[in-house]
C-alpha cells in the first residue's frame, strides 16, 4: 500500500530502522508518531458491515482523544500488577493498537463480540507488524463478550467503552463487574453512564471529544476508589 510504504519511508528518514525494530524488541513512541503510523493503516482498511442480531451502530475513537486518554494514564497510579488496557467492544482495534504502541502497559486487550469487527482488528494489526515487526507483542485480540467471567479486570490500569448504544442490561452488568473487580486508582473511560453511579466510582471530568460520529461527544473518566 502506497501509505504504509510512505510511512515506512518516514520512519527510516528519523534513523528508526526496519532491522533495529526487530532486534530492540517493545519500543515507546509519542502520541503524534503512532497516529502518524496507524492513520493510513485505517485509512485503507475495510469498514465494518456486521449484520444480524449485532447489527449494531458502529463509531471509532479519534487520534486526538486517545491522546488525551493516554495523558491520563501516564499521570496515574495503580496498585502493583495493575498495568494492562482494556478496550470493550474494541470493533477494528483503533484505541488497542494504539495504546499498544505508547510503550506504558504491560499487555493491550481488545475484546469484541462480532468476528467481522475481530477479523478487521486482526488485520489491521498484521499491517502495522509489516510496519513495526515488534508492535503486537503486547497486543491480544479476543472474540468474546466482555461479561464472560473467564475475563477479570483486577489488572486493569484504564478500561475503554463505547457505551452510547448498550443496552440497560449491558450497561448495568458491565459497570456491576467493573465495580467490583477494578483496582484503586485504575481508570474507566465511558461514553455514557450507567443508570446509577457504580460506588466504587468517583467521576474525575467530562471531556467534549472528537469521535467519528461527531466531533463534541462526551467521554466520562471515572476512578476507582
Amino acid at each position: 500500500m502506497d501509505k504504509l510504504a510512505n510511512t515506512r519511508r518516514r520512519l527510516r528518514s528519523k534513523g528508526t530502522m526496519r532491522r533495529r525494530l526487530t532486534t530492540l524488541g517493545p519500543i515507546t513512541i509519542n502520541a503524534d508518531a503512532i497516529s502518524a503510523i496507524l492513520a493510513p493503516i485505517y485509512n485503507d482498511l475495510p469498514k465494518t458491515l456486521a449484520a444480524g442480531q449485532h447489527n449494531l451502530t458502529y463509531g471509532e475513537i479519534e487520534w486526538p482523544t486517545l491522546k488525551l486518554m493516554l495523558e491520563h494514564a501516564q499521570k496515574q497510579q495503580v496498585s502493583p500488577g495493575s498495568n494492562v488496557f482494556y478496550d470493550l467492544g474494541c470493533g477494528r482495534g483503533r484505541a488497542v493498537l494504539y495504546m499498544g504502541l505508547t510503550g506504558i502497559f504491560n499487555s493491550c486487550v481488545g475484546i469484541e463480540v462480532l468476528p467481522e469487527r475481530i477479523s478487521l482488528s486482526q488485520k489491521a494489526l498484521a499491517l502495522l507488524r509489516n510496519v513495526i515487526p515488534t508492535a503486537g507483542a503486547k497486543v491480544k485480540l479476543y472474540e468474546a463478550s466482555f461479561l464472560n467471567p473467564a475475563f477479570k479486570y483486577k489488572d486493569a490500569k484504564m478500561v475503554f467503552l463505547s457505551n452510547l448504544c448498550f443496552d440497560k442490561d449491558t450497561q448495568d452488568a458491565l459497570f456491576t463487574k467493573l465495580n467490583s473487580e477494578m483496582q484503586k486508582g485504575s481508570l474507566v473511560f465511558c461514553s455514557k453512564m450507567p443508570d446509577s453511579t457504580p460506588s466504587a466510582f468517583e467521576t474525575v471530568s467530562v471531556e467534549r471529544v472528537p469521535m467519528t460520529w461527531t466531533p463534541t461527544s462526551e467521554i466520562h473518566i471515572l476512578r476507582h476508589l
